[in-house]
């Protein structure tokens, strides 16, 4: 199988024997800067290629999958962020999600378009490709979430936070989305909660930072084109894992866990080799949340 040797950004605490139970990311203090109260520390890691390879990722064993499924959507509208668009394909994708989980419910909540343009000027107006080793979710979060689109203390079965993304206008020519095999991490030693001091309008108070294992199994799909999706797990509350690395949930405590993917850590990445002028990403990714009853 064919595969790149590329820097991914994982997390540390400021020193070796730093703290690892208060980590915050500030967008508020002193903005437009960011601050980390820990370290992105660059680590070279291998990314598999999955392209034209025997391995087949699905999301509740590795955690994400890819989907193709061409958009009737004008894609230059949904980078212009056009609410009519938007809303079509908000739509659209719900009904790709329902027939793909046999979800009861789907809400989304966010839209975000990431772009990236070699020499030249940053447009404001989107954003650049991620490049640190994160989950968009912790299990905190997630119910918080939950709680506010389907109100508290409504029965259902599961839930699950999953985030779509999808190239717009022509395949991905660099900064690729590299996803960490769900089985190859151990949750509780490698996740840390990290608050998130952002505006009010983003809700979400708390994420997963990644420590480096050296056992973590990274892929990615080249040359990924707009007729294709890729899903992956933000939060699973079925996950038998993940209760139990972030909840202390013991085994026969709960009858509705069993053993599937409970999230998927993420980031884009620069591949040194691949194209380094022009365009080279524009991107739409958007979370949702599935509910079952």
């Amino acid at each position: 199988m064919p595969t790149v040797s590329s820097l991914l950004y994982y997390s540390a605490p400021l020193t070796p024997a730093g703290r690892d139970d208060d980590w915050c990311i500030d967008a508020l203090s002193r903005p437009p800067e960011v601050l980390f109260n820990f370290r992105k520390v660059a680590t070279e890691t291998v990314v598999t290629d999955v392209r034209d390879s025997p391995v087949r990722p699905e999301l509740d064993d590795m955690g994400f999958e890819r989907i193709v499924s061409p958009t009737r959507v004008d894609q230059r509208a949904l980078v212009e962020s056009s609410a009519a668009d938007l809303e079509l394909y908000r739509h659209e994708t719900a009904e790709l999600l329902r027939s793909l989980t046999g979800a009861d419910v789907v809400r989304f909540f966010d839209a975000t378009v990431r772009r990236e343009d070699a020499g030249v000027p940053h447009d404001a107006s989107h954003q650049s490709p991620h490049q640190r080793v994160h989950v968009d979710q912790s299990p905190k979060s997630a119910r918080a979430r939950a709680e506010e689109h389907i109100g508290p203390g409504r029965p259902f079965r599961r839930f699950q936070i999953i985030n779509v993304w999808r190239p717009l206008i022509e395949p991905v020519r660099n900064y690729p989305l590299a996803l960490c095999d769900y089985r190859s991490l151990d949750p509780a030693a490698d996740l840390v909660p990290t608050r998130l001091h952002f505006p009010a309008w983003l809700k979400d108070r708390e994420n997963y930072s990644v420590r480096h294992n050296p056992g973590h199994r990274w892929y990615y799909w080249g040359s990924l084109s707009p007729d294709e999706v890729i899903l992956f797990k933000c939060y699973d509350s079925a996950s038998r894992g993940l209760a139990f690395a972030a909840e202390g949930v013991e085994h026969g405590e709960r009858d509705d866990l069993t053993d599937v993917a409970g999230l998927c850590p993420h980031t884009a990445f620069f591949d040194e080799k691949g194209p380094a002028t022009g365009h080279l990403r524009t991107s739409l990714e958007m979370r949702a949340l599935l509910f079952y009853g």
